[in-house]
């Protein structure tokens, strides 16, 4: 059903609201900036030198051989590829480049048809797209998720193809074509992609089926593209991919399906609830403030996303949620199952990371399911200047509260890496001059190790050729080294962690 649009609310002041809007924007386009400032102090890790190494030694047959038989990714793999066949001929690591780029496709992929598309006003088509983005970087640890190369580009962009989705979907703005494509990136960015793109396309089906006389079969056709991918990529990952497990402990999930099924159910439920400041790569669980605060938070971010939608006119049918719903939550439970199939416990970083965000994007559509029935039962209040006015303080509100609060977790951590900027530079520019000069020895230096950036820190000591430390060994296969020699990361004073 649709409703009019509520006219601009204004008053003796007409700038009031403008105002408003405009500084609740500059305060999440601050949070961006902020999170943007450390990308230059990202790092790479064991994969990247073990990948790169690989590229150089064996060209397009180790693209090949990763897709076939480890990870059926084509469109992560091929960008990794291209990324490490330029690093291999300019001899740089150009991390922060190739993450900046990433995260500039993302939100192109996740925001710019919303932006295009949506009929709200564009103030508060603006303030959604961006609030979203500084909420996604908020609540949780991101250094995993958004500045380790590797783990960026395989995750980020099914976590931006989901949202692109959910927001055009609650806008009743999603045509065949963006459909198509976008669940073609999330399908071939990551097993994660696999799991949502195959969960829409089937609900989407049942849709269809129901629907069958009201849908264009234009509509139809250009879901064939991504189902199509999807059979593909699903297939290549149960009967090519080998799970890896060596190293890590064996618990009675690890290697077992229906365990691993049957373990996930409490995982699944506190992620759905919880917003989680802490490290979790361990497999540590959440912890009580954790699931106390994110309940908290979570129910602010859905009266301000409610709020902000009742007035902007984003009032989807009810109906038309269950698709994104089932494949939002179906993803976040069978993720939580693949780590304990995969791992036997809850890693890594990323991982919960990536459905954290999951909950958000599913607030957005609890969000616009409240907006549709409450503007039935309040339709005065949302027609009234003066009350969508009130609504609309109460949604900017929310959205500073959510900030702020979680903007604090992140606050100790993020002044460690902005103040530890020029030590990370010099410490990559050493790293790189050690490990191209002659000789069979290197030393390889750790600059502040902020957790804000910084996922896995390399034990200090000397390794030699064949020893122990898979990602050390990488370091010096990529460089031709014999002798390693890793540095302890300089410690700078830091703040006190907010609990």
């Amino acid at each position: 059903m649709k409703f009019p649009l509520p006219s601009v609310p204004r008053s003796d002041g007409p700038d009031i609201m403008a105002t408003a809007y405009g500084f609740v924007l500059c305060v999440m386009v601050l949070v961006i900036a902020l999170q943007a400032a450390i990308l230059p102090a990202a790092v790479w890790q064991g994969d990247e030198y073990d990948y790169f190494a690989n590229i150089r030694e064996h060209g397009l047959s180790f693209l090949s051989d990763r897709l076939l038989h480890w990870s059926p990714r084509p469109f992560s793999e091929i960008a990794v590829f291209a990324y490490g066949t330029v690093v291999n001929a300019v001899h740089r690591p150009l991390a922060w480049i190739f993450l900046a780029l990433t995260w500039l496709f993302s939100a192109g992929v996740a925001f710019v048809p919303f932006l295009r598309r949506s009929h709200a006003p564009f103030p508060a088509r603006l303030l959604i797209a961006v609030s979203i983005a500084a909420i996604f970087m908020l609540g949780h640890p991101s250094a995993d998720l958004f500045y380790w190369p590797m783990g960026t580009v395989a995750h980020l962009p099914v976590l931006a193809a989901a949202c692109g989705l959910i927001l055009l979907r609650i806008s009743e703005s999603l045509s065949a074509r963006a459909e198509a494509l976008l669940l073609t990136l999330a399908l071939t960015s990551s097993e994660a992609g696999v799991f949502f793109g195959m969960l829409w396309l089937g609900m989407r089906g049942i849709e269809i089926l129901s629907e069958r006389p009201a849908v264009p079969l234009r509509e139809a056709k250009w879901l064939a593209l991504p189902t199509g991918i999807g059979f593909c990529v699903a297939a290549a990952m149960i009967f090519n991919h080998r799970m890896g497990g060596s190293g890590f402990p064996f618990t009675p999930t690890h290697g077992h399906i229906k365990a691993s099924l049957a373990a996930a159910p409490g995982p699944f439920l506190n992620t759905l609830i919880a917003l989680q400041p802490n490290e979790m790569s361990s497999g540590s669980l959440f912890t009580g403030a954790a699931i106390a605060s994110g309940l908290i938070l979570k129910a602010v971010l859905t009266g301000a996303f409610t709020t902000l939608f009742m007035t902007c006119g984003i009032r989807p049918p009810l109906r038309t949620l269950i698709v994104p719903a089932v494949a939002l939550a179906g993803t976040m439970y069978l993720t939580v199952a693949a780590a304990f199939y995969a791992f036997g416990f809850l890693c890594c970083q990323r991982h919960e990371t990536f459905r954290l965000d999951l909950s958000i994007l599913l607030i957005l559509l609890l969000s616009a399911g409240l907006s549709t029935v409450l503007s039935k039962a309040l339709k005065s209040a949302t027609g009234d200047r003066q009350r969508a006015t009130t609504l609309q303080i109460c949604a900017l509100a929310g959205l500073l509260l959510f900030t702020g609060w979680t903007m604090r977790w992140r606050l100790s951590d993020l002044s460690l890496a902005l103040a530890g900027l020029p030590l990370e530079e010099t410490a990559h520019h050493r790293i790189w001059a050690s490990g191209l000069s002659a000789g069979p020895d290197m030393t390889y230096s750790q600059g502040t190790a902020s957790p804000a950036f910084y996922y896995w820190h390399w034990e200090s000591g000397t390794y030699h050729a064949g020893g122990s430390g898979w990602d050390v060994q990488s370091a010096m296969h990529y460089f031709g080294k014999t002798t390693l020699h890793v540095l302890p990361p300089v410690r700078l004073e830091t703040l006190p962690a907010t609990p």
